[in-house]
């Protein structure tokens, strides 16, 4: 999940299209998924981009209603 201010809009659009390039899909406008390891990713994003605590990297064991994501990463 990220929060990153308004007055860094282009650096929040910078991680969007990073997120997007690597394969996540948004969950909710700032929160997005992959099913996959990727904290060694979002370290280096976060070190890149210099956004710190702004990006938030969370291991979630479920998700309610999580069939259309399945489907999409190829996973059902």
């Amino acid at each position: 999940i990220f929060d990153i201010p308004e007055k860094r809009k282009g650096l929040r659009e910078k991680v969007r299209h990073t997120l997007i390039a690597v394969g996540f899909k948004r969950l909710q406008d700032s929160v997005w998924i992959y099913p996959h390891d990727c904290e060694e990713l979002i370290t280096l994003l976060k070190a890149d981009f210099k956004i710190g605590k702004d990006v938030l990297y969370m291991i979630v064991d479920t998700l309610e209603y999580d069939t259309p994501f399945r489907k999409e990463f190829g996973l059902a």
